[in-house]
């Protein structure tokens, strides 16, 4: 398969967990009730679990954005079935929920990352490279990886992908003004 086909059809089946990375982002001042931090401020060695800037709202949100997101690439896949024959994953062998626990996966390897960056003493926001461009894809990956078989290839496109996409919804969000820098 081409090289560039394989990373178009990996784009398309990962931009749920992409919404779901950007989704924290988009909700940013709504919804304060859910703003506490995941970790409830409980600590390991003195550092945060994740930190406050990990919040119950990012978490639900990114969650219920991608999975929603996820709905329409499935409602389409099944109206149009030759338009989507194309992806490199046929996703109306999946069920409806795929999308949300995909994306669930997204936001959880955001969290794992988080995790280890305060071991490591890594501010929150600043870049942790290339751990902060593929946290995202990695974790809706271990989801995906329960449903479908993954070439060294494809993981190796989705190591290579994530930096990429992460820069491409950065520009986006800050093209959206959802986003103070594009970086």
């Amino acid at each position: 398969m081409n090289t560039l086909l394989l990373i178009t059809k990996l784009f398309y089946f990962f931009l749920p967990a992409g919404i779901a990375n950007m989704a924290p982002v988009l909700v940013k001042n709504q919804f304060v009730w859910l703003a506490r931090p995941v970790d409830s401020g409980r600590t390991l060695w003195g550092k945060p679990l994740f930190g406050d800037h990990k919040t119950w709202r990012g978490l639900i949100f990114a969650t219920l954005f991608g999975g929603i997101f996820f709905l329409i690439q499935y409602a389409a896949a099944w109206q149009f079935p030759a338009a989507f024959s194309w992806l490199v994953f046929d996703i109306t062998i999946l069920p409806w929920w795929f999308g949300f626990l995909f994306s669930f996966g997204a936001i959880m390897g955001d969290l794992i990352k988080s995790f280890f960056k305060r071991r490591f003493r890594v501010s929150p926001g600043r870049s942790w490279f290339p751990f902060d461009q593929i946290d995202f894809l990695l974790g809706a990956a271990i989801i995906a990886i329960l449903f479908f078989n993954f070439t060294p290839v494809i993981w190796l496109v989705i190591i290579t992908l994530g930096p990429f996409m992460h820069i491409a919804f950065n520009y986006i969000g800050y093209w959206l003004k959802l986003k103070d820098s594009a970086w």
